[in-house]
């Protein structure tokens, strides 16, 4: 009986308890600073690809959550990610890439931003996928290979897609 009335006051808890999200905050690109050019050059140079274009869709991606255990999130010391993947289009084409937030940081990307976004190509692991393996056997983990943004300077205004594409280019020469 004991046992019973602890399950239902676990269950009960942890129905709850919030899982840590980032805060979403809208905010549209911004343009580097001097200091901040050298690193964009930097990260323009070894980029996979640049796409000028409109944020069509912006949903979660659960598989690829590096996600917190029950008691880190009941102290609120989730140091996992959340990942989005976003779908931009432009008139000649569209591109899905992903992008992985602290969970309890802020997101700025948005439905609708317009922007130059600079990606490369990673091996992601599937973490949802790990750790539900994790606690029945031992194997290695699924990956994707994924157009990724993972910095603020991967997203720039539009006004600077000639300067980035002249960047992006000059690596091919």
């Amino acid at each position: 009986m004991i046992k019973c009335l602890l399950l239902i006051n676990i269950i009960l808890i942890s129905a709850c308890i919030q899982s840590p999200t980032p805060k979403l905050v809208p905010m549209p690109p911004q343009e580097p600073d001097s200091i901040g050019w050298l690193m964009a050059a930097d990260r323009i140079a070894q980029a996979d690809g640049v796409i000028v274009g409109e944020i069509h869709t912006l949903e979660e991606d659960w598989q690829y959550d590096d996600p917190c255990g029950m008691v880190k999130i009941a102290l609120h010391q989730c140091d996992g990610t959340v990942t989005y993947r976003l779908h931009v289009v432009n008139p000649e084409r569209d591109k899905w890439l992903w992008t992985f937030v602290l969970a309890y940081g802020t997101f700025g990307l948005y439905v609708g931003e317009s922007a130059v976004f600079v990606y490369r190509q990673m091996v992601i692991d599937r973490l949802q996928e790990c750790r539900e393996r994790a606690g029945m056997y031992s194997a290695s983990c699924s990956y994707d290979l994924l157009d990724v943004l993972t910095s603020d300077l991967d997203v720039l205004p539009v006004a600077d897609s000639a300067r980035v594409n002249s960047l992006f280019n000059r690596k091919k020469h």
